[in-house]
């Protein structure tokens, strides 16, 4: 029979932290935890308690966005849309979060690096095993600042293969963004075991839902910028300031439309002359090839280009979307 240490006291704990770094913690800067009451600089001292109804029930919800050179970019948009998400399950913010943006700005300036992706997850709190949300004592707050990641140039250049998840999308609670992941994460695997770097997927119409993190948008051979309806996927971020974008390309001819619509698997199919995805961490990626297939001529289009170049002039410069920490 295996004998295990036994830990009783944090002294004893203390002394077994050196082994628990891992390699990844390379990119991990600062955690912010209202359940301790402050930050945490030594990532193999990160933790979350089991008993905390986001660990083992997935009850809570999370906004993940960036800092570049400084600038947050879309801070109100994303803040909004975690507030949205903790109302419509009845998640009453803890205290702390009314210090957020201090929060975020404490944790940048610890982990002194300029690009950095910020994730803010509001937790139902510990308090039982049970899925009882009654049970925990009180909201937490977690908020952790990690080295942004963003794909090479090579990546933006090429674009990216995706491929169609085997399964139906699940979109009752597609407009929450909760930390209930699993249908994304089997999705993303079988795109992954196929050799395709995302995933696309569709509800039980065959409608276009979205990736596992991300959005997915369609520009048609008659020059339409398609996105698909809020009722079946979570709102976007990025993609708001995409559409906003696409609606100048309108206005300078380059689109004769942009817009939500309801978009069939068949119609991808047939009319796709661009497919793309947006996120917080890469903005614009174009989908080159989808199940195997080139989509329109296989390149990155003149749409995508266009989109990345105003998004990135955007993310870069002062104007009402970013809030510049270091002025």
């Amino acid at each position: 029979m295996a004998r295990w240490p036994i830990y009783t006291t944090a002294p004893e704990i203390a002394k077994v932290v050196e082994r628990l770094r891992r390699p990844w913690h390379q990119t991990y800067m600062v955690m912010f935890s209202s359940y301790l009451g402050g930050f945490i600089t030594d990532p193999a001292l990160w933790s979350v308690p089991p008993d905390d109804h986001m660990v083992h029930r997935g009850d809570g919800v999370f906004e993940a966005f960036k800092i570049v050179n400084g600038r947050i970019y879309c801070l109100d948009a994303h803040l909004a849309r975690l507030k949205a998400s903790a109302a419509a399950i009845d998640l009453t913010l803890p205290p702390e979060f009314e210090q957020i943006v201090d929060i975020v700005g404490e944790a940048f300036f610890l982990g002194q690096a300029s690009d950095v992706l910020v994730r803010v997850n509001v937790s139902r709190g510990p308090g039982s095993f049970t899925v009882n949300p009654y049970e925990a004592q009180r909201a937490e707050l977690y908020v952790t600042t990690t080295l942004l990641r963003r794909p090479s140039d090579y990546v933006y250049a090429q674009g990216v293969k995706a491929w169609t998840a085997p399964f139906p999308a699940q979109t009752a609670f597609a407009h929450i963004k909760s930390f209930n992941y699993l249908p994304q994460v089997l999705a993303k695997k079988a795109a992954l075991d196929q050799g395709a770097d995302y995933v696309i997927s569709f509800d039980e119409n065959d409608l276009l839902t979205e990736g596992a993190t991300e959005n997915a948008l369609v520009v048609t051979q008659d020059q339409e910028l398609l996105a698909p309806s809020y009722e079946r996927v979570l709102k976007g971020v990025t993609l708001g300031r995409v559409l906003a974008h696409a609606q100048d390309l309108v206005k300078d001819g380059r689109l004769k439309w942009a817009g939500l619509r309801d978009i069939s698997r068949q119609k991808i199919e047939k009319e796709a002359q661009e497919l793309f995805l947006t996120a917080s961490t890469f903005d614009v990626l174009a989908v080159t090839n989808w199940n195997g297939q080139p989509v329109g001529d296989g390149k990155v289009g003149p749409i995508v280009q266009e989109l990345t170049r105003r998004l990135n002039d955007e993310i870069h410069s002062d104007n009402p979307f970013t809030l510049n920490l270091l002025s």
